[in-house]
């Protein structure tokens, strides 16, 4: 794959040029030259990050971080750390012994004013010295102590066999007699997101969501309950669910519905209403290189044609505004960040979600047991 451009910085000035092949167009991203120069004067020759695994990973080095590397001499070095869950004791640990190994790490959404998280990663305000981020980003990039890295959303997702005129959004969902058929629902660990479509289908705005009503939530839910067979734990399960037509509905993620429909299953999503969610990056108190970590991540948001290559791979979108220029009319359509996509999500609140989050998932887990 071709790198976008080449980028020199000289007494610090950026001189930027472009190569061809894909990333052809001209990136006017000066801030990121200079971040690169101040770091490499500095000695910070490399960024460490702890943001997953497997295939992503490898999507990722390809499309943004290799390419990084590429234009300003700083390498991208990758350390497997397990799941989210598990990194914010390895950070905290490093913290305590004044030991911090790691610039970059990740979590999800809702999960960015978690203690546990949040006192750990550097508050980088309104991101003004990621001016990438600001500029290129799509709206609500910048999340104060993270900025957005992939976006998803938790989507209705029906059998078009079973519902040729289509399901259009909650209301329908929760319409057992209209729609009849078995249902599934996540039980993976993040409750609010099915708390807070249970209270768009009782009528609640989605921009109202938040704080939850989780009496009013409850109560809709166990309308539905009866008609839940399967509550799923992972992505691969839930798909599986639809491949042997064990539901005929149900809430999963939009990356996973895009894969069961490109594999040919009678099967469709709708955006309305999605519960968004997505994957942050932040930068570590204490990291070991934090000028370049500042560089990568202005620089990631940088190259909407790369962008437009991790949809394709992925089935994901990652945050740069104006990817949808780079895909085909009926991909740009279909992504969580598209014009008439964007508006309608139900977004969580991180800071309720912090202040209650124990208190939901009790209460949550003794409801679904019952």
């Amino acid at each position: 794959m071709d790198r976008r451009t080449f980028i020199q910085a000289t007494a610090g000035i950026t001189v930027v040029s472009a190569a061809p092949g894909m990333w052809s167009r001209p990136v006017f991203a000066a801030s990121v030259g200079e971040l690169a120069v101040a770091a490499k004067a500095a000695g910070q020759t490399k960024v460490v990050l702890s943001i997953g695994g497997g295939t992503f990973i490898d999507v990722v080095k390809d499309v943004f971080f290799d390419p990084f590397t590429k234009e300003t001499g700083i390498e991208a070095v990758f350390v497997t750390s397990g799941d989210y869950s598990s990194v914010p004791a390895q950070v905290r640990a490093m913290s305590e012994a004044k030991a911090m190994e790691w610039d970059i790490i990740s979590t999800t959404y809702d999960s960015v004013r978690a203690p546990e998280f949040a006192n750990y990663v550097e508050d980088m305000g309104d991101c003004s010295e990621l001016s990438n981020v600001v500029s290129e980003g799509v709206e609500g990039s910048c999340l104060g102590n993270s900025v957005l890295m992939t976006l998803g959303g938790s989507v209705l997702t029906y059998n078009t066999q079973e519902f040729p005129n289509g399901m259009k959004n909650w209301v329908d969902f929760w319409d057992v007699k209209t729609f009849p058929g078995p249902r599934t629902l996540p039980n993976n660990g993040s409750p609010w997101y099915v708390l807070s479509a249970a209270l768009v289908a009782d009528g609640v705005p989605a921009d109202k969501v938040y704080p939850l009503d989780l009496d009013r939530a409850f109560k809709k839910l166990d309308e539905l309950k009866p008609h839940i067979v399967a509550w799923w734990v992972s992505g691969d399960q839930s798909q599986q669910l639809f491949r042997s037509k064990e539901v005929v509905a149900g809430m999963i993620w939009n990356g996973r519905a895009a894969g069961l429909r490109s594999e040919g299953a009678p099967v469709t999503f709708v955006w309305i209403g999605a519960v968004f969610n997505a994957d942050t990056l932040s930068i570590t108190k204490g990291a070991p290189h934090p000028i370049a970590a500042k560089a990568l991540l202005n620089y990631f948001y940088t190259r909407p044609e790369a962008h437009a290559e991790f949809v394709k791979r992925m089935n994901y979108v990652s945050p740069n505004k104006h990817v949808g220029e780079f895909l085909e009319a009926r991909v740009a359509s279909d992504i969580v960040s598209a014009p008439q996509n964007w508006p309608t999500l139900i977004r969580a609140d991180p800071v309720w979600v912090a202040e209650n989050r124990q208190k939901v998932i009790e209460r949550w887990t003794a409801w679904v047991s019952a």
